[in-house]
């Protein structure tokens, strides 16, 4: 069944806002954030992407990747590790460091790419592997940006304020929201890429489609965030 029949108006009302806060609850300590907290995080973690994207603006990301000395290989090879299968992943322990993408698991993401994202019309064959050399892409911006961030030491998390993990006494703990650098590699990637929606739609979108996620779970998902926003 096409994901658009599963997800009807897809994008409608799906804005960056509502899905970096369907990122942001990914975050481990999501549960510790006031939610009258949650607004400033998405926006602020949004604008840091939208920024950095800037100066890249029309150009290749393969380009960028090669010029930047940033490698990347696609391979063949599984990426499950441990049941969880990675589509991209960047190994920082390399130098250069580089950026290893999953063909395999890219290509279960090529029909919701066509279905969310409308790819170009012409035969089947060049769909196929315009599907795929767009998922390749999304896929190497959102690296490029964790390498951004990597290269100037300046990670989007510790730029915002933390919040409170744990109190005892005159002691406090607290921590950074790490899943804002996530936002902010979805945001860069849509601004480069001129993408009509934040990439992570297009996740939702397959695990609806792989019944992994329940359509209807899914769109409350979208309603509590509607409300937070």
């Amino acid at each position: 069944m096409p994901v658009h029949t599963l997800l009807p108006n897809s994008l409608s009302g799906m804005s960056d806002e509502v899905l970096g806060c369907m990122e942001l609850k990914q975050d481990p300590l999501f549960h510790k954030i006031p939610h009258a907290k949650i607004s400033y995080y998405v926006r602020e973690s949004l604008r840091a992407g939208r920024l950095a994207a800037t100066p890249y603006k029309g150009l290749s990301i393969r380009d960028l990747c090669r010029n930047n000395g940033l490698h990347y290989e696609i391979t063949e090879a599984s990426g499950k590790f441990h049941n969880v299968s990675f589509r991209a992943q960047i190994d920082f322990a390399k130098t250069p460091p580089e950026v290893i993408l999953y063909a395999s698991s890219l290509k279960g993401m090529q029909t919701v790419c066509k279905d969310i994202l409308g790819e170009l019309s012409g035969t089947a064959e060049t769909e196929s592997e315009s599907d795929l050399d767009l998922l390749v892409d999304i896929h190497l911006a959102h690296e490029f940006y964790h390498w951004l961030e990597y290269r100037d030491k300046v990670f989007t998390n510790e730029k915002l304020e933390t919040i409170e993990v744990f109190k005892l006494g005159p002691f406090t703990k607290k921590s950074s929201v790490v899943q804002c650098c996530e936002i902010a590699a979805h945001a860069f990637c849509k601004e480069l890429l001129e993408l009509p929606c934040l990439p992570n739609l297009l996740d939702y979108a397959y695990l609806v489609k792989e019944r992994q996620l329940p359509n209807d779970d899914f769109m409350q998902q979208i309603g509590t965030c509607k409300k937070w926003i």
